[in-house]
């Protein structure tokens, strides 16, 4: 499983499991349950005249599997009780053959997403329960939406076919091109359930036409056909709709009153000589120093000293930083009790210079993104300007991009876009400044791990997934109606999951630099070449220690155009080391020893995923540990260095420790800094933490 799963289930054991169990299964008539879970199976594994012959079953339990769909031809007619969670599964329709169904589970499927709750309760008039949850509300949801679907296909047929049917001989094309007209065309609801109204139109379409085949109306369950998935590295897109079909926008840029927490209930205190240190284990930095009192009152969440760490280089001016803001905003249900959804990525909004076309100065507008909501924040006030919520994703990478817009009168305008993707393999493209989300596209069928764009092509995006790839994306200019087609520009393969991508400064249209699980490489993007599929043209390889077999690299930003910080490979470190430096010796060679100009003092912690940032402007290299604590760099010297003997590992500038903190009477002190970043002028400095936790830092 992905790495952002790994810290919540387990992964299922690589060994093989013999199925004589399934075999020797007795059918027993009468046998009312049967359990085969946990037994490693696929569908292919499923015994089906066995099966069959359990009449009067009325539960079946087959979680805990490697099944990716429920097989056709199941005679089962008194089945109640359904278990299928974790397992891969990718369509639920196969599940209206169990016409008596009554409950279904099949959460921790990674493909399943709240869509496919909506298509249960479409085909299963007798469900009552979806994944332990009762449906009452979601069974009345569904035929509102039934019934307006079906208002607009008929409006729609009567619009733009009815006429055509009395004068056309060909009737059969019309109904083919009318189906896939409506199903491109009506469109009714929030973006998030855009995959259940398609798939509903179609159902709908296909009745319609059946009825005007037939001249009777056809049960729906009658028309509905197996989902057929495009191919996983098609692009398929969900533009905006056109006047004559309009819908319920994406919850963009709703009220922050709404959605957002912000943490006033936590209450700040000096800690008592007694008190023991917030930390989880010992490590070899010296420790923090006591916070300092302050105190968030009334409603707002109110400027507060916190802990400032510890100055860990000579020669270099104190740092000060505040503590401004700590945020709730991603939580379940808004739910104040939430401190389990992991926040995963952060990023600045870059700002604009309309006068020479570069990228200017200061920001104060981030984007965060966990659980199934992406916020854009002001740093400055603490509000949520912008949330963007997909009911059963998980949002595990942000990125900006500016795109010339054109408006309807022919003016060309520069805004900002943000992309945004997870665990569904989507990338969700939100136009922030309108408020909602204009397109999808379908890039990869398993999680996306990381996404940005390049610094010299604004439509391009790279997107890094649990396939072992890497998709190279034009993803195109919308027009006014937000219109757009998406174009795949390369396939760049992999031999273990990409965690971090950077285009390498000084050549973006060159070369692209990941860190992986396997280590650090590098690939050929440039696009005048005619292969659009590669391999990885170089591999780094860096000093480990004896014995030592950790390759990881799940950390990796340049510092300058040719520095780069790297994390992962050596355990309680962050390398330096020069791009330029790496390649003057490398002759023909795929694998390439990384020139190490440092090495910076880290967290001793063995746990991964801990992502660093760095700001060039600045020089600075960020990291944070299992403490929540945020590990600051000075770098600045070491810019211009060439390679020297290694000394004794270079102490952070700063360590900022994580405050003495206490929400709803329960301290939290113990915390993960999944990722810290800053914006280029180093003002802010914003962490993201395990329990679901935004803190925001003013430089004083």
């Amino acid at each position: 499983m992905g790495r952002f799963l790994q810290r919540k289930r387990q992964k299922v054991p690589d060994e093989k499991v013999s199925f004589s169990r399934v075999k020797s299964l007795r059918p027993h008539g009468l046998s009312r349950k049967r359990s085969l879970s946990n037994l490693q199976l696929r569908t292919k594994d499923l015994d089906l005249k066995l099966l069959n012959r359990m009449k009067q079953l009325k539960e079946l339990d087959l979680s805990d599997n490697l099944l990716e769909r429920v097989p056709e031809g199941l005679d089962l007619p008194c089945l109640q009780v359904l278990k299928c969670s974790n397992n891969q599964l990718e369509d639920v329709t196969p599940l209206q053959q169990f016409s008596a169904l009554e409950e279904v589970d099949f959460e921790d499927n990674l493909y399943l997403t709240v869509n496919d709750n909506y298509k249960i309760s479409s085909l299963l008039p007798n469900i009552r329960k979806i994944n332990g949850k009762e449906t009452a509300s979601l069974m009345n949801h569904v035929k509102i939406l039934n019934r307006e679907l079906t208002s607009r296909v008929t409006a729609y047929w009567e619009k733009n076919y009815q006429v055509q049917v009395e004068s056309r001989a060909q009737t059969q094309e019309l109904h083919k091109e009318f189906v896939k007209s409506a199903v491109r065309e009506v469109r009714y609801g929030p973006e998030s359930l855009s995959d259940f109204t398609q798939w509903k139109v179609k159902m709908i379409a296909q009745q319609l036409v059946a009825s005007k085949t037939t001249g009777k109306q056809i049960p729906v369950e009658e028309v509905v056909e197996k989902d057929t998935n495009s191919s996983p590295e098609t692009p398929e897109t969900t533009p905006v709709e056109t006047p004559r079909t309009p819908r319920t926008p994406a919850p963009v840029g709703a009220s922050s009153q709404e959605y957002v927490l912000k943490l006033s209930a936590f209450k700040w205190k000096k800690r008592l000589p007694s008190d023991s240190p917030p930390c989880k284990r010992a490590r070899s930095s010296p420790p923090p120093p006591d916070s300092q009192a302050s105190s968030l009152g009334g409603g707002q969440s109110a400027p507060a000293e916190g802990t400032q760490g510890q100055m860990g280089s000579e020669g270099q001016e104190p740092m000060e930083l505040q503590p401004m803001h700590f945020l709730q905003c991603h939580s379940k249900g808004n739910s104040p009790d939430d401190f389990s959804t992991q926040l995963w990525a952060c990023a600045f909004e870059p700002t604009w210079n309309e006068g020479t076309g570069l990228p200017r100065g200061a920001s104060q507008t981030v984007a965060t993104c966990g659980g199934e909501a992406v916020c854009v924040i002001d740093c400055q006030t603490g509000l949520v300007l912008h949330r963007y919520k997909v009911p059963g994703e998980e949002f595990f990478t942000v990125a900006w991009t500016f795109l010339t817009l054109v408006t309807q009168d022919g003016r060309k305008k520069r805004s900002s876009v943000l992309a945004a993707a997870g665990r569904r393999g989507i990338v969700s493209l939100i136009h922030v400044r309108a408020g909602f989300c204009y397109g999808d596209i379908r890039a990869h069928r398993k999680p996306i791990a990381m996404a940005c764009f390049s610094p010299s092509q604004e439509t391009h995006l790279f997107t890094a997934s649990y396939n072992k790839r890497i998709i190279l994306w034009d993803i195109g200019l919308p027009d006014y109606n937000y219109h757009f087609t998406p174009r795949q520009l390369l396939v760049l393969d992999a031999s273990a999951t990409p965690l971090r991508l950077c285009p390498v400064a000084s050549c973006p249209d060159h070369y692209l630099l990941a860190g992986c699980e396997d280590g650090c490489f590098a690939w050929d993007i440039r696009l005048n070449e005619s292969q659009k599929k590669r391999e990885c043209e170089m591999e780094f390889l860096f000093p480990q220690s004896p014995g030592q077999a950790l390759k990881r690299v799940d950390g990796l930003g340049f510092v300058s155009e040719d520095v780069v910080a790297s994390k992962g490979c050596t355990p309680g470190s962050i390398c330096l080391w020069s791009w330029s430096q790496s390649l003057a010796g490398r002759g023909d060679k795929r694998q390439v020893t990384a020139i190490i100009l440092a090495e910076l003092q880290w967290s001793s912690t063995e746990l991964s995923y801990l992502t660093l940032s760095t700001c060039p402007e600045k020089a600075f290299v960020f990291c944070g540990d299992e403490e929540g604590s945020v590990w600051m760099y000075n770098v600045r010297r070491y810019l211009q260095q060439q390679q020297q003997p290694l000394q004794a590992k270079v102490a952070p500038t700063k360590i900022l420790s994580w405050p003495d903190l206490s929400a709803r009477g329960k301290k939290m002190n113990k915390t993960l800094i999944n990722t810290a970043a800053v914006d280029p002028t180093f003002t802010y400095l914003v962490a993201l933490t395990d329990t679901n936790i935004i803190t925001i830092w003013k430089k004083l």
